[in-house]
């Protein structure tokens, strides 16, 4: 058979050749990577996490969801010498070489994988894997195809030692770590410079396949690996008989690094703060890494001392209040069993706080007129509520008389917060909480009533820290400081909320032990060595405990309780739970930032004024009209009694009780003990003021069963 037109058809194969070529390369150059413009260490730095460092730049938070290694980055001369040989010799001998594709290991790889009918090597080079990193493609040949010529195109556009730095830093392994100082960390705890050459060489062989070779899941293919590697390596003249021997019988130690300072809320917080912001590689903040880690341990250390009483969580704030900065944000404990507590900030969650906010109702009768020697009546309160009655007492159910207002409030007393309360309005007292940044108070007066004084709203940690930073100021209000980048904000969007010597009078009363010692004795633990101003709080049922306390420049606010809000078994208070824990953290404190004792403001003193009830005006509390009373059948009936009451009368007035419509010759004041009798009743009174004027309050009806 003759083949016609011979000519013809070298025409026809010929041109589908040159068709075949021509779509090829426009094929190749329509799908060649877009490199980007920029340097390849600007690539990592684009793409940056913010990663939160605390004041003296140690590590605070790590990410390791980013597409890039931003941050645990090393510069090629830092590299230790073993690992950059181990690298080349693994991955890329003739790195220095080629062009960015070694022709002759992609045909002994290409010969290897026919042999073996599957692909055992794939000979991609540094480069080339460096394109793959920036670029990503599917796992194919026309990918490899591609990877190839952008190699080429990436070693025109960049140095070889840029290259190779940006491949180091960059190059993944196991649990998305990117990097020769991630992995070192990962797998073995510690960083590059520290690492023995068996530890060494193992990062160079587990990069080849991280997943098979994780020295955490099992070491036979590692260590096969590494002693192949370091064959070679001595074959090459890299490595001496004795790194060799090193290499092969050494041993690896496989400890995971973790953060050596953990605070997560505050980086929560701080991320917050910060806000979005582009191209940012590292954020510095306020923290004191090392002052965290101790008062962490304290911390951890007194809620293990207090979890046979059933209390599981805590938190600790402390404040440089002459800089608003926060150094301590320390929160521990669980939630259940073995649950971590996770995401709950217990610095930010609201919660009760007891008698922390007295200071604030006393500061502004202080600048109302009234003094530290003011006289103030103690005596248990009856309030009427709709159709009912609240009796206010000390928690100690012990009771003063008349009291001076540095004494009741050295000692925590409840009934004359309620009537320095009605002195100063709630409605003032609730607008000067808002002031001093309590934002969690959201109910509104009507919900709260008096009771606010004695804590049954909710604030947080880091509220009531910043309002007693107002208190440590002089009156001025305080907003904490958490990023470096924020610079002095101390007195930025301040406000005064106190005077100053309101303020200052304050602070000597709650570091003065004389004016505690009726409620907790003369040798309380809230006798610090250094001058300090303390107040302790204790919820209603005893589920928070807190103590905050405030020198020259320090504030610290501690919280003690259950995040699932059930009370310890044994009911505790802030002397008892946290404050302790207080002087612990004030004794680190002082070790590194020297002794700051408060200032010491004289108290006027001068004639005392007598506060005898509130001032809201005369009104009958008890009894409650159409209040029912139920006669207790266990106690004989001539020793049962109902006390009668009326609020705002002074010492100088009489009072005239009628019952049934009989006077009740025996009683005078303000109270009247009234023997118990069935049957319905009618009781009225008349106040006689030493001015001559008759108040008459109109009859209550109630009912005796």
């Amino acid at each position: 058979m003759s083949i016609r037109n011979p000519g013809r058809i070298r025409w026809v194969v010929g041109g589908g050749a040159i068709a075949f070529v021509v779509a090829l390369v426009g094929a190749t150059i329509i799908n060649l990577a877009d490199l980007p413009l920029t340097t390849l260490a600007d690539i990592a730095k684009d793409d940056a996490v913010p990663i939160f460092m605390d004041r003296n730049g140690r590590a605070l938070s790590r990410t390791y969801q980013a597409r890039f290694n931003a941050h645990d980055q090393v510069a090629l001369h830092d590299i230790p010498d073993l690992l950059l040989k181990a690298f080349l010799t693994a991955e890329d001998a003739r790195f220095f070489r080629h062009n960015g594709i070694d022709w002759a290991a992609r045909f002994h790889a290409l010969w290897q994988n026919l042999q073996a009918l599957h692909t055992v090597r794939g000979a991609s080079t540094i480069t080339e894997q460096v394109v793959r990193i920036i670029y990503p493609r599917p796992r194919t040949y026309w990918s490899r195809w591609l990877e190839g010529w952008d190699a080429m195109r990436l070693e025109r556009h960049s140095a070889k030692v840029d290259i190779l730095e940006f491949y180091l830093n960059q190059v993944p392994f196991s649990s998305s770590r990117r990097g020769i100082v991630q992995a070192a960390r990962y797998y073995f705890g510690r960083s590059l410079d520290t690492l023995n050459a068996k530890e060494t060489l193992a990062l160079a062989a587990i990069v080849r396949a991280p997943s098979l070779l994780d020295p955490f899941k099992a070491t036979t293919g590692l260590n096969k690996r590494i002693s192949g590697l370091a064959e070679s390596m001595l074959q090459h003249g890299f490595i001496s008989a004795g790194l060799h021997a090193e290499a092969t019988q050494g041993q690896m130690s496989r400890n995971k690094s973790e953060l050596s300072v953990q605070a997560p809320h505050f980086t929560a917080f701080a991320r917050d703060r910060l806000g979005v912001r582009e191209n940012s590689r590292s954020v510095q903040t306020t923290l004191d890494g090392e002052l965290q880690k101790k008062s962490q341990e304290f911390l951890e250390q007194r809620i293990n001392d207090l979890s046979a009483y059933g209390l599981h969580n805590g938190a600790v704030l402390v404040v440089d209040h002459t800089t608003s900065e926060v150094l301590v944000w320390a929160v521990a404990g669980e939630i259940s069993g073995d649950v971590p507590q996770a995401g709950f900030d217990a610095v930010r969650i609201p919660r009760q706080p007891g008698s922390t906010l007295k200071p604030f109702v006393y500061a502004l009768a202080l600048d109302k007129g009234w003094s530290p020697a003011t006289v103030i009546k103690d005596e248990p309160i009856l309030e009427e509520v709709d159709r009912g009655l609240h009796v206010y007492r000390n928690f100690s159910e012990t009771y003063y008389g008349m009291i001076p207002l540095a004494e009741a409030l050295g000692n925590s007393l409840n009934t004359p917060a309620i009537r320095t309360l009605d002195f100063v309005g709630l409605h003032t007292f609730y607008a000067s909480l808002q002031h001093l940044g309590m934002t969690s108070l959201i109910a509104g007066t009507e919900t709260y009533g008096n009771g606010l004084v004695l804590g049954n709203a909710e604030i947080s940690l880091l509220e009531l820290v910043q309002a007693y930073g107002a208190l440590a100021r002089g009156g001025v209000s305080m907003r904490v400081k958490v990023l470096a980048e924020e610079g002095n904000i101390s007195g930025q969007g301040a406000s005064s909320v106190f005077s100053e010597n309101a303020a200052r009078a304050i602070g000597t009363i709650l570091s003065e032990a004389d004016f505690r010692r009726l409620e907790f004795g003369p040798l309380s633990v809230l006798n610090f060595p250094v001058r300090t101003a303390v107040k302790t709080g204790t919820s209603t049922k005893g589920n928070d405990v807190w103590t905050v306390a405030y020198d020259g420049r320090f504030v610290v606010g501690i919280w003690l309780g259950n995040m699932n809000r059930s009370a310890p078994s044994q009911m505790m208070t802030g002397a008892s739970g946290p404050a302790l824990l207080a002087r612990s953290i004030f004794a680190e404190l002082r070790r590194r930032y020297g002794l700051h004792p408060l200032p010491v403001q004289p108290l006027a003193a001068g004639k005392p004024m007598m506060v005898a009830a509130p001032a809201h005006g005369v009104k009958m509390v008890v009894p409650v009209n159409d209040m029912e009373v139920v006669m207790d059948p266990r106690i004989p009936n001539e020793l049962q009694y109902i006390p009668f009451f009326i609020s705002g009368v002074t010492q100088e007035d009489e009072v005239q009780w009628i019952v049934d419509g009989q006077r009740q010759e025996d009683c005078h004041r303000e109270k009247l003990m009234w023997p118990i009798a069935l049957g319905e009743h009618r009781v009225s009174a008349k106040i006689i003021r030493s001015s001559g004027v008759l108040i008459s309050l109109p009859p209550r009806s109630f009912v005796v069963k």
